[in-house]
């Protein structure tokens, strides 16, 4: 991410982890952490809005001053509290909010640096034994803690102001690593890969030309891109939501809803909706919910719209689904999320032996 030089987050100020190599005893340099860097990012912005002579923002300014709206949140919060609550300053941020702050430091900086990473699981057509796409899915390898997962950066980087920069890099590897699988396997079933995209990445004005702009770069179809949102996400500023999705069908990229079945979509408003796929969440087979799923599938089919369901652990959850009609799964039965050379790798059978043998053995061994 590019800032002007006078608004790099990392220049100039105090970090969350100078504060705690003092066990957050000296308060100033808390005070110098919650205000100094709000306020860098809100100059920054400031002095951007002052250089742009036409009035329109480029890229890197819309993000900076999406970062500075939050952080003047984040500021105010900070100073009401101060205000308003005459008592040590520790006591306003509980262990829980100070490890949440150094996260979002850190996410600062794995975003800058690219240090997050995407892996594979597969989409499996069981009416042809083969793998027919892959859903990309985004991970952190934390530097000195546990894997971070993306149920926790995935809202921080939403919250920070990230998640533009962050989904645009992501959804550009994905593309970049499906062409190669593509030119590397073209005897294998035309693949696909989908991408996640967050309800903040919708909002964005330029969102479908940069999509489209990373298709015609890596020369992929744009049939060969399924882009997944949740229900949830259409639930806020949901007119400017759809429009975005009907400009991305319009470009001939396919719609996933994720997760189908936890939101609050209306189911008689499911037909108005610019979708394509549904995506069972996997809660239904975790609880053995086959009646739900049976309603499901044949919803689905009644308003024409293709269906996979997550999930997929055992063998009896493959019979039992495949029994209710179900053809495109996706679970550890037949794969964990891969690296690139494990995905590799199971196409390569794949291509060997003409099919995809259905076993775990063969998912663990890839």
């Amino acid at each position: 991410m590019a800032y002007p030089n006078s608004a790099r987050p990392s220049e100039d100020l105090c970090s969350i982890a100078d504060c705690s190599a003092h066990s957050f005893d000296d308060i100033s340099l808390l005070i110098c952490h919650e205000l100094r860097t709000p306020l860098a990012s809100i100059q920054g912005a400031l002095k951007l809005l002052g250089y742009q002579q036409s009035g329109t923002l480029s890229d890197d300014g819309q993000r900076l001053l999406a970062i500075a709206i939050n952080n003047a949140d984040r500021l105010n919060r900070l100073a009401n509290a101060l205000e308003n609550q005459p008592t040590p300053l520790l006591t306003l941020l509980s262990s829980a909010e100070l490890e949440l702050l150094q996260l979002e430091n850190d996410l600062h900086q794995a975003v800058e640096q690219q240090a997050i990473y995407l892996v594979y699981q597969p989409i499996v057509s069981i009416e042809h034994n083969q793998i027919i796409g892959f859903e990309a899915l985004a991970r952190w390898q934390h530097s000195h803690r546990a894997s971070i997962s993306p149920e926790v950066f995935i809202p921080l980087a939403e919250k920070a102001g990230l998640i533009d920069t962050l989904g645009l890099f992501l959804l550009d590897q994905a593309c970049q690593q499906l062409h190669q699988w593509q030119m590397q396997f073209p005897a294998v079933v035309p693949l696909s890969v989908s991408v996640n995209l967050s309800a903040v990445q919708l909002r964005h004005p330029q969102l479908v030309e940069h999509i489209d702009q990373i298709l015609k770069r890596h020369h992929i179809a744009p049939h060969s891109l399924k882009l997944e949102v949740t229900e949830s996400a259409l639930i806020e500023n949901k007119d400017v939501a759809i429009r975005a999705l009907v400009e991305l069908q319009q470009l001939g990229i396919q719609l996933y809803i994720d997760d189908f079945g936890t939101g609050y979509s209306s189911l008689g408003r499911l037909q108005d909706l610019p979708f394509d796929t549904l995506k069972i969440d996997r809660s239904f087979i975790r609880n053995k919910n086959w009646a739900m799923s049976e309603a499901i599938f044949m919803l689905a089919e009644r308003l024409h719209l293709d269906v996979i369901v997550e999930g997929v652990e055992t063998l009896d959850d493959l019979m039992t689904l495949k029994e209710l009609g179900y053809k495109k799964m996706q679970g550890y039965y037949f794969s964990r999320p891969l690296d690139s050379l494990g995905i590799a790798r199971l196409l390569v059978r794949q291509m060997l032996d003409g099919q995809l043998s259905f076993t775990p053995e063969l998912a663990r061994a890839a």
